[in-house]
């Protein structure tokens, strides 16, 4: 992923707000030269499961103001050396050289390993990242790297392995009662089975002699956690210093089958956050949760469906969820399986379920309010994304170190002060009140230069291109939104031609940052017309792999339609319309 100037200052600015490292980015001065440190970063970043960057040149003690590196060229040659010398195996770097408020500061990215060289080791120590640092991986973590480096066939299903001393006795009857009507009602053929230990067998709740297997006594046992402690959760508000005696306040355990938790869990995070004033469609001020339930809801359904049920039950780590004064955070031991974060985060609906019968036990699974556990159909992420929109929250991140799965609820709003400066004298001028998702639009608009109805659409997934019509329709009525060639701008935009340059530039940014050889192909293919994967190879020098593999990301952000079957001779690609 490159680092463009724009970027690295975006970055930047994000760190100044968040008021720490992130867990994908580290900040270091470097005034006296190389880091003491970095050999330990160079490791951790090379174990996660995705790029990490070392930004040098900027201090995070001093509020990340920029600080310099006076020989950018010396510096880079000595992260190398150190990296060659001292990592092993040693992971790729690529650096970025920029200035920042007129001073040198250079980008080091670092390409993780593949799951089978894993773990990097510096000095003899694996390490990996943490929130804002790095530490020693464990015997527990080290294993966790292993399950990830080894195929489907190989891995160990430990949700279906068998508790023994178990039976029936032990589930939760109502959870259980519900259960069986759910999978009867939902299963043509299982509704033919009468006998619910049969079903219980076939349903993978128990094995053929009514022992438990693990699956099945974590979503209905009436206490799982009397057989395994870590199948729970614990839930705390963390304080900040000052605030009072200890580290933290409402500290709580929460025990039993997985929908009872996680009715508890919401519970508990509704009493224990605050309540805020929104605006409605119809334009009427409705106090609601400070985090949107459906959003939160889905987070925690899959913590709890989706964690880790091997190394990390076996070593005593749940579930965890603690509110702190800069947000809501909800871990869940064990990382992605089969598909990463930005897959996650992709419209496309995505299923990859780390416990495959557990999660198929889930999709019947209902609270005692009669609500699923689980979709199942793999949109929850959108879901989540929209939720969090809709209550004008920052975008949730979502942090895999191959170890744990994090989301973050940054509280506040979701646009800056000069965002909510500009937005607030529309409204007053227009004597119009927006919705959430309209302020959202025209900010992104105003930032981006403009944009298509097709590339809204795609934005605003799953709302649809009809909700998107109606939404932009109103916004031109009343004349927040102009239209020009195609292309919805958001009002003051006087200056096509520096908008239209401005959006050119932040797509410019997005293909750099889909991959080293996307802006070529792309290029390659032109405003007009349509391309055969070997035209492609002859126009960019690139091989078919290369070609397919810088594709992938153009298809799936909406920059370039295919036309014909996949992986086809005959087969074409254009542009979008944009």
């Amino acid at each position: 992923m490159s680092w463009d100037a724009e970027r690295l200052a975006e970055t930047i600015r994000e760190l100044r707000a968040f008021g720490d490292d992130m867990t994908l980015v580290e900040c270091k001065t470097a005034a006296g030269g190389v880091p003491e440190n970095l050999g330990e970063t160079l490791s951790a970043f090379a174990n996660m499961p995705q790029a990490g960057a070392i930004i040098l040149g900027v201090s995070e003690r001093k509020g990340f103001e920029v600080t310099g590196i006076e020989d950018p060229a010396a510096m880079q040659k000595a992260i190398a050396s150190v990296n060659r010398s001292s990592v092993d195996p040693a992971p790729q770097l690529e650096f970025f050289h920029h200035m920042i408020e007129d001073k040198h500061v250079v980008v080091v990215e670092v390409t993780p390993l593949m799951p089978t060289e894993k773990p990097a080791r510096f000095k003899n120590k694996a390490y990996l990242r943490q929130a804002d640092g790095d530490y020693q991986m464990n015997a527990n973590d080290l294993k966790m790297l292993e399950l990830s480096a080894l195929t489907a066939s190989q891995q160990t299903h430990f949700d279906f392995q068998i508790v023994h001393g178990t039976d029936t006795s032990v589930l939760d009857s109502e959870v259980l009662e519900d259960f069986v009507g759910s999978v009867r009602q939902s299963r043509t053929r299982l509704s033919r089975i009468n006998d619910d230990s049969q079903l219980l067998q076939i349903a993978n709740v128990t094995d053929n002699r009514g022992n438990l297997r693990l699956g099945g006594l974590y979503a209905l046992g009436y206490l799982p956690q009397s057989v395994e402690p870590a199948l729970g959760a614990t839930v705390a508000v963390r304080l900040a210093r000052g605030e009072g005696v200890g580290r933290h306040k409402n500290l709580k355990e929460i025990e039993g089958p997985l929908p009872v938790m996680l009715v508890e869990i919401m519970n508990w995070v509704r009493q224990n956050s605050d309540t805020v004033s929104r605006y409605t469609e119809s334009g009427h001020l409705v106090d609601e949760p400070e985090f949107p339930p459906s959003a939160i809801r889905e987070v925690l359904a899959n913590a709890l469906v989706h964690r880790d049920l091997g190394p990390s039950v076996e070593v005593g780590k749940k579930v965890e969820v603690r509110i702190t004064e800069k947000m809501l955070v909800v871990v869940s031991p064990g990382g992605l399986r089969g598909l990463s974060v930005s897959q996650l985060e992709s419209p496309e609906l995505t299923k990859a379920p780390v416990n495959k019968r557990l999660y198929e036990i889930a999709r019947y699974l209902r609270t005692p309010d009669g609500e699923r556990v689980i979709e199942g159909e793999g949109g929850g992420i959108q879901e989540i994304l929209s939720a969090t929109r809709e209550a004008r929250l920052p975008k949730p991140q979502f942090i895999d170190n191959g170890v744990t799965f994090k989301v973050l609820f940054p509280r506040g709003s979701r646009f800056s002060d000069t965002e909510n400066q500009w937005l607030e004298e529309l409204q007053r001028q227009r004597k119009r009140r927006l919705v959430p998702i309209e302020e959202d639009l025209l900010v992104n608009l105003r930032s981006q230069g403009g944009a298509t109805l097709q590339r809204i659409v795609q934005m605003y997934t799953p709302l649809g291109e009809r909700a998107c019509r109606r939404m932009l329709d109103r916004l031109s009525d009343t004349e927040f939104l102009s239209y020009e060639d195609g292309v919805y701008f958001a009002v003051g935009e006087n200056n096509r031609s520096e908008a239209r340059a401005r959006r050119k530039s932040s797509d410019e940014r997005i293909l750099r940052s889909l991959g080293k050889n996307v802006p070529r192909v792309y290029e390659a293919i032109g405003s007009h017309g349509s391309v055969t994967i070997k035209e492609l190879q002859v126009r960019t020098g690139l091989s078919p792999a290369q070609v397919r593999y810088a594709l992938d990301p153009l298809l799936a952000e909406g920059y370039v339609v295919m036309v014909g079957g996949q992986g086809r001779k005959a087969t074409v690609y254009s542009r979008a319309s944009r």
